[in-house]
């Protein structure tokens, strides 16, 4: 059979190929690409742990909030750096509560920043039992809601051995029912109560009495009732002891600061001599006192002189008016309300932001100051300032102050800081000293009115200068957040605009611009084309 007729009676098949044989050296990339990739997920494997051991070991969170709801205040980082032993932190909150996420979030910064925070939380319909054992240990009280469910007047406990500090649920979260608002209070709570275990032992604070001073029960814009809420907050034990009285020396033997506020009468001379002996024995002292007017309305002494002038400082007397337009504050007759600018010193630290005054000091009615010796400025006025020993000149009506003769000219300091030296046989230090010329920064309108942060945190700054303490100083409130939909007159006009306007007005435009686009794509399919014939 010849070659056509086979290729006629039956189709030729196509060959088949042979298997491709690979080469040696293609076989061989084949094993060290299969090398580097066992290699490469070994590496991957290696680095997710090793960035799993960082992220425990180095904790760092970010705050996005606007209000920085979750971010400590300098007095909080102050506080959980200067921690030596462990305090315990116990939340007894339930899973259902409302405030334990934000609760949870803000105990956590604490931990990131100190490994000495042990928190512990306790849910008391979870575990009832464990509830009441802790609730009779630190001496909690307990009720039950009208659905059962066990409740506490402690929502938080900061303890460490025996000192206890207990946080309530009004403390977490301030609510403001009229502007419907939330303001976060637990960090200034929480920080409060870890000064209060860390030193446990108060210090003695006694306020001077018998010369017209302004009552501590006096919680009022004059009164020394705000002064005392925030010492005894912070630990401090406050009374008041006449110098006057015949056992006024041995009433200031358990002093560790003897505060003089603002007297209404001149000092006389037993009363002196008895803080004189204080300060000779230690003790430290503030005085904050505005010039003295006699019945002539001309400025007198206070009776205090001969203690100022054991710390080397001796008061002017002269009543001191500000003209610098941006000290003074447009009250009064003009210039005797002004703000204070800081001098560099540790109490004043607070106040000053890379060499320029953050805050200042607000300052009534202020005498100036002098140095002899070693001792420190912490408040002055400005060039522009003088001062006037007969007051009596202002009582005209019409009276022009800049037309007033005056007895002195600025600058002048108005606050000091002075320290004696400690006695060779005693590893103590000497008594400090901080005299401010004005008796209103210790009165209550000092923490009552918000904008006088300045004043706030110069005198308590004082105060912990004075008694060798950390910084007393308040943690700052967060901004409060709206918490309900409130609906004004000026709100409602805008969702009328636009649900009824700007709403139905951009649909409108969109649907036109959908149908415009339409027909013009329509149309340019449509159109016949130039070149064809």
């Amino acid at each position: 059979m010849t070659s056509g007729e086979r290729s006629a009676g039956k189709e030729e098949l196509p060959a088949v190929r042979a298997p491709r044989v690979w080469s040696r050296p293609f076989a061989s990339l084949a094993q060290k690409l299969g090398a580097w990739s066992a290699l490469g997920v070994v590496a991957a494997t290696i680095m997710t742990l090793c960035t799993n051991v960082l992220a425990v070991r180095f904790y760092q969170r970010w705050d996005v909030t606007s209000g920085g709801f979750y971010t400590l205040s300098a007095p909080s980082l102050e506080t959980l750096r200067s921690l030596s032993e462990t305090i315990d932190v116990l939340v007894f909150l339930s899973q259902s509560d409302p405030e334990l996420g934000g609760v949870q979030r803000l105990i956590g910064q604490y931990q990131a920043e100190s490994k000495l925070i042990n928190v512990r939380y306790v849910d008391p319909d979870r575990d009832p039992a464990e509830f009441v054992a802790l609730r009779n240990r630190y001496r909690l009280s307990e009720g039950r809601a009208e659905q059962g469910h066990l409740v506490s007047d402690a929502a938080l406990v900061v303890a460490r051995g025996d000192a206890r500090w207990v946080i309530g649920p009004e403390d977490i979260v301030a609510y403001d029912e009229e502007q419907g608002t939330a303001t976060p209070e637990l960090e200034r709570a929480l920080t409060e109560g870890l000064r209060q275990v860390q030193n446990p032992k108060p210090t003695e604070v006694c306020f001077s009495r018998g010369h017209e001073e302004p009552s501590l029960d006096d919680g009022g814009p004059t009164g020394l009732g705000a002064l005392q809420h925030v010492l005894q907050k912070n630990n401090y034990g406050t009374r008041e002891v006449d110098l006057g009285a015949s056992g006024g020396e041995l009433a200031l033997a358990s002093c560790d600061l003897v505060i003089v506020a603002a007297p209404a009468e001149p000092f006389a001379g037993p009363a002196v001599s008895r803080l004189v002996g204080a300060v000779r024995r230690g003790k430290s002292v503030l005085v904050s006192v505005g010039p003295s007017l006699d019945e002539d309305n001309r400025t007198t002494q206070s009776g205090l002189e001969p203690l100022l002038l054991v710390f080397g400082v001796r008061p002017k007397g002269q009543l001191i008016f500000e003209r610098d337009p941006d000290a003074v504050l447009p009250v009064g007759i003009g210039g005797e309300v002004f703000l204070a600018a800081p001098k560099p010193h540790a109490i004043t630290e607070g106040l000053v932001l890379a060499g320029e005054a953050r805050y200042r000091v607000l300052l009534q009615l202020s005498q100036a100051l002098e140095s002899e010796g070693k001792v420190a400025p912490l408040l002055g006025t400005s060039e522009r300032a003088f001062s006037v020993a007969n007051a009596a000149l202002l009582a005209n009506a019409g009276v022009d102050i800049d037309d007033i003769q005056h007895d002195g000219d600025g600058p002048f300091l108005v606050a000091m800081a002075a320290e004696l030296e400690a006695p060779a046989s005693s590893d103590k230090r000497g008594a400090r000293l901080v005299v401010i010329g004005s008796a209103s920064p210790l009165l209550g309108n000092t923490w009552q009115d918000p904008t006088l942060a300045g004043t706030r945190r110069f005198v308590e700054s004082a105060l912990s200068w004075l008694v060798s303490r950390p910084n007393l100083v308040n943690v700052p409130a967060k901004p409060g957040r709206q918490v309900e939909l409130r609906f004004t007159e000026e709100s409602l006009s805008q969702v009328v605009r636009y649900v009824l306007l700007y709403m139905p007005g951009t649909a409108l435009a969109l649907g036109l611009l959908i149908l415009y686009r339409r027909r013009f794509v329509r149309a340019a399919r449509g159109a016949p084309d130039g070149g064809a014939k």
